[in-house]
């Protein structure tokens, strides 16, 4: 039988293994002036015994319209190209938080219709031996509609059509 300080050791060294083992690779880099579109509850339509309550794919998604972009940078084959919109979920099925409580904080300040600085990387993270892709928002901003226009103005870029959701 193991004493408390040993497991305790375990554990911690478990943590240690743990995150020695994530290998995360950057694939692109986005930082944009994007407008808050709202966010609204998507219902996952999946056919599996999860669906939609326990599936993960339910819940609030803010979306923003991408106006431009100040920052891009595709490292490599496989990163996005630039994006009209870009989305994250908030909130699971039950309107239970998830993901990064910092930024569903700031989207709730958000209205429809204000103006964002808007940043997050495309990411391939490999996590206990199995890969996939990830794009963690880095930065969410409320900024005014004379400072979109003077960092649009700056950057003269415009945003591509396509759009992502995640």
């Amino acid at each position: 039988m193991r004493s408390w300080p040993m497991t305790l050791v375990a554990l911690v060294l478990a943590g240690v293994l743990a995150q020695a083992a994530e290998k995360r690779e950057l694939l692109a880099k986005n930082e944009t002036v994007a407008v808050f579109k709202g966010a609204p509850f998507r219902k996952c339509l999946g056919l599996t015994t999860l669906c939609p309550e326990q599936c993960g794919h339910s819940g609030e998604f803010a979306t923003f319209e991408i106006r431009g972009y100040t920052v891009y940078e595709k490292r490599g084959q496989y990163g996005d190209p630039k994006q009209g919109e870009f989305m994250f979920q908030t909130t699971g099925f039950h309107h239970e938080p998830v993901g990064n409580l910092k930024w569903n904080e700031v989207v709730k300040t958000l209205k429809p219709g204000d103006f964002v600085l808007l940043a997050w990387n495309h990411d391939y993270v490999t996590r206990d031996g199995c890969s996939s892709p990830e794009r963690p928002v880095i930065q969410l901003k409320k900024i005014s509609a004379d400072d979109a226009a003077e960092l649009l103005k700056k950057a003269g870029a415009a945003p591509a059509a396509r759009a992502i959701a995640f």
